[in-house]
């Protein structure tokens, strides 16, 4: 038996002042499972964090903290007094891209590149691959969540054990993150006889009828020429690329216009909006008019309004004004849409005062929602949702809300950073876009009227979610924490 240290920058809430709270970011939620880990090999987990008030001890979570205050501008200082507090062997937890001095005999984890911004100088760029560099040469392992730090390592750093960096992807609990019920199940069997229903269903699209967000009129027409009805709807269904020859009508670029399309079901028939709209989507009153006429003709079938989930923190890198500004075109174009914002926000920080302020005087903040969710009831935030957007701008590993919802079923947009294209093959089980807020809309308005695709790309979601189920992270984790802990002579530990 013996104490396991983890140093890291943030475990509690020390944003807000809430010590005995567990800060519900990606991060905290990687360190409560590997202290769930360690524990299970019979040791002793504390974690050792930055605060960004007083210095305090708390425990949680059967866990013993303690924060330090810092100074923001010498990060390396306070995990120098971090390491020498610390009781037991030490895990490097985060900010391997500070010059750290690193304690003998440790480890490390990456929790994905956080240097990926196009826009930062190149000086800067070439300092943390030295900083790196430091880290290479000081542990003994680090364990990278994503490909992505592993490939940096390999192009800009140099070590002679291969092995020396090893890739442990983030997980979820499959059996608990299950698709809402009525539980879709995925046998062989059962998944043919779903595809097949499906197709059927798109072969049943007759007639087209217009509706706009943006431009200047409604264009209607029969299926066969829109280029949407069954062929156009069967080939988006088992395309394997981006599909653009296959989907004309359906979602083109032509100029500096594109054109997308809804599909609703009526009493009588199936009907297609097709959607012109200019490059800037801008939504002017007198053609949401028309919006909202045509989509309340249709919500007669709509057993309830479509709900889009934003399940990450409320922060610059996160994507929140990418989201906010798609949220803004698309609560004014569909009058049954909801938009949830199931993240951590820091109160009066400048990213959460702007979001308080945008979310108060919106002219639709009855259809926003934002709420903070413990880890054990996020899942129900995703059972009431239809799409989740992982819209991050910079810094991603294998994000635990992408996992989460491609679990739950969910059809997942993610931005095309970090990790995020370890889990997501554009197509098939969910869709990637550029960083930004113009393709992030045209994304969301494809799925929001597009029922099947979403479906289709929900239940491969699911699937893939499964080669990430968090068994196989324990086992993973527990045959390096073995190996690194008999090396640091703490080879004993309680078990049952």
């Amino acid at each position: 038996m013996g104490v396991v240290s983890i140093l890291t920058h943030s475990f509690t809430d020390g944003y807000n002042r809430e010590f005995g709270r567990v800060f519900g970011g990606g991060l905290e939620r990687y360190i409560l499972d590997l202290c769930s880990v360690i524990r299970g090999l019979g040791h002793i987990p504390e974690v050792h964090q930055l605060s960004y008030f007083e210095a305090f001890q708390t425990r949680t979570e059967q866990i013993d903290v303690f924060g330090y205050s810092y100074d923001m501008d010498n990060v390396p200082e306070a995990f120098d007094r971090m390491a020498s507090a610390a009781r037991g062997p030490v895990i490097y937890a985060s900010c391997l891209w500070q010059p750290i001095t690193y304690k003998p005999g440790s480890l490390g984890i990456c929790h994905g590149i956080n240097w990926d911004r196009p826009g930062l100088p190149l000086e800067t760029k070439q300092q943390v691959a030295e900083h790196i560099q430091l880290a290479l040469d000081g542990l003994v392992r680090i364990v990278s969540v994503d490909s992505h730090f592993q490939t940096f390592c390999r192009a800009a750093c140099t070590y002679p054990d291969p092995r020396q960096v090893v890739l442990i992807p983030n997980a979820v609990d499959t059996t608990y993150f299950t698709p809402a019920p009525p539980t879709r199940t995925f046998e062989q069997e059962q998944e043919d006889e779903w595809l097949a229903a499906w197709k059927t269903d798109l072969a049943s699209h007759e007639e087209n009828a217009g509706a706009v967000i943006s431009g200047v009129k409604v264009v209607k027409g029969k299926a066969g020429t829109s280029g949407d009805g069954a062929n156009s709807g069967k080939a988006n269904g088992d395309r394997g690329g981006d599909g653009d020859e296959e989907r004309e009508g359906k979602e083109t670029v032509e100029g500096e216009s594109y054109t997308v399309t809804r599909n609703h079901r009526n009493t009588t028939d199936w009907t297609t909006d097709v959607v012109v709209a200019d490059a800037e989507y801008q939504v002017n009153s007198l053609i949401q008019g028309h919006v909202e006429k045509e989509t309340a003709d249709a919500r007669v079938t709509s057993p309830r309004p479509i709900r889009i989930i934003y399940p990450r923190r409320i922060s610059m890198e996160r994507g929140i004004i990418p989201m906010m500004l798609a949220a803004d075109k698309l609560l004014g174009a569909f009058p049954d849409l909801e938009i949830e914002f199931a993240g951590e926000l820091v109160e009066g920080s400048t990213v959460g005062r702007a979001f308080r302020y945008w979310h108060r005087t919106h002219p639709h903040a009855e259809r926003i929602n934002q709420r903070t969710y413990d880890f054990r009831d996020v899942r129900e935030a995703y059972h009431q949702a239809d799409i989740a957007v992982i819209p991050t701008v910079f810094s991603e590993g294998t994000s635990y809300a992408c996992l989460e919802a491609m679990s739950c079923g969910l059809p997942v947009i993610a931005s095309n950073v970090g990790g995020l294209n370890d889990l997501i093959q554009d197509g098939f089980n969910g869709i990637l876009v550029p960083p930004g807020e113009q393709e992030l809309t045209a994304a969301l308005v494809r799925l929001v009227q597009d029922r099947a695709e979403r479906e289709r790309l929900g239940i491969y979601a699911r699937e893939t979610a499964l080669s990430y189920d968090l068994a196989r992270w324990r086992s993973r984790w527990s045959t390096v924490l073995e190996s690194f802990l008999a090396e640091t002579g703490l080879k004993e530990g309680i078990r049952g």
